[in-house]
């Protein structure tokens, strides 16, 4: 079972309210530009650290003036279970508002025992028409398929969840890097290799550079961010675990976990 996630800006879920979904940033988009109107809303979701799921994201720097936070929350999954549709990953969510037309940063934080382990940096305009605002990730009430981009592969989101293979049958797992440590790679910490095969990391590098919002590409990753991939290739029948890890200075600052389940 591939189970791709949602990387969407412009897009989201598709139904009847697809078109009144606002603007939904997540840590792939980090460096991008945001565009949104007066009153309107923005939300920013941000993933938590595996080894550290309780610990909250912080906001650090907002012009208030332009961007108003209305509402923050940090949801941590019950342990324990084994439904792919449960959350498996911490989650801290930020709501915002436009107040008055301006450009302002919008910069958060992951902070442990005074530490800082990793941040999340966005450029937000607030403006009369945010659906002319060219590049900029809009709601999706203004059309275009500028971040429209479905990645067909495992990514943060399947943190935690089963996947199933068949025995010679490949599946892929992208990460994106640490901004605090790009060059860091996520390593493989324990698997059965009787069970499955796992190559990588393989750098794919940042898609963009950093202040490019130029045209979007909407097959093509458009994050700012290095990434790692792996392959996951089955092997014989069974059950395998396979636990990555990011390691800086010895000690691991985060950590990424799957069962892959392979079948005849």
């Amino acid at each position: 079972m591939l189970t791709a996630g949602a990387l969407v800006l412009t897009g989201g879920c598709l139904g009847a309210d697809y078109r009144d979904l606002p603007v939904d940033l997540s840590a792939w988009d980090d460096g991008w530009l945001a565009a949104v109107e007066p009153e309107e809303e923005l939300w920013v979701g941000l993933d938590g650290n595996n080894v550290r799921p309780g610990q909250a994201w912080e906001l650090v720097e907002v012009d208030e003036a332009v961007l108003r936070l209305t509402t923050s929350e940090h949801e941590v999954p019950p342990p324990g279970s084994d439904d792919p549709g449960d959350p498996h990953l911490s989650t801290t969510v930020f709501g915002f508002v436009g107040v008055e037309v301006g450009r302002t940063p919008l910069r958060f934080e992951l902070v442990v025992d005074g530490e800082r382990v990793d941040v999340a940096e966005y450029t937000v305009d607030v403006v009369d028409d945010a659906c002319a605002a060219g590049t900029a990730a809009v709601a999706n009430r203004c059309g275009g398929e500028l971040f429209s981009y479905q990645p067909q592969y495992l990514q943060a989101l399947n943190h935690g969840e089963q996947v199933d293979l068949g025995v010679g049958e490949e599946s892929e797992l992208v990460l994106h890097a640490n901004a605090l440590h790009p060059d860091v790679a996520w390593e493989i910490a324990d698997h059965d290799s009787t069970v499955i095969a796992v190559v990588g990391p393989v750098a794919l590098g940042p898609a963009r550079s950093p202040g490019d919002f130029s045209e979007v590409d909407p097959e093509v990753r458009h994050s700012f961010l290095p990434a790692w991939r792996f392959t996951i290739t089955g092997v014989a029948p069974g059950e395998s675990p396979l636990v990555l890890e990011m390691v800086v200075d010895g000690q691991p600052i985060d950590v990424y976990e799957l069962t892959l389940a392979v079948a005849e």
